[in-house]
């Protein structure tokens, strides 16, 4: 229930939470945190999959090396960037993000619902 509360999804509610006024962070720290908590759930995660044997750790690496290594360029960006700047790229990413999340589902659906059934053993 809990990972739906982050990533991509949860930043939809979580960031424009911590900037409400109530808590009153600005952009940048609210994505600091955001993206802080994922990172701890992510590690904790992460070791479970690999001593399970549920990860394939070349194709996770793959994804990994390159996101570290613009990680750092993607702050150093925005944190030259005012508040207004950083929540005007993260709505405008926000409205391509979903719809193509909600479009890769519902085709991914698609192609399951195509393929033949598995065969069924009568023995």
């Amino acid at each position: 229930a809990t990972l739906g509360l982050v990533g991509w999804g949860g930043g939809q509610m979580i960031i424009p939470g911590m900037t409400h006024q109530y808590m009153a962070l600005n952009q940048l720290a609210a994505t600091g945190v955001s993206l802080f908590s994922l990172s701890l759930s992510s590690i904790s995660s992460s070791v479970r999959f690999a001593t399970s044997d549920s990860a394939c750790l070349v194709t996770a690496a793959s994804i990994a090396i390159p996101s570290i290594v613009t990680a750092r360029f993607g702050t150093q960006l925005a944190s030259r960037l005012s508040n207004d700047a950083l929540e005007f790229a993260f709505n405008s990413l926000s409205l391509v993000m979903i719809p193509t999340h909600l479009y890769i589902q519902q085709r991914r659906h698609a192609q399951q619902l195509a393929q033949p059934p598995p065969p069924t053993s009568t023995g």
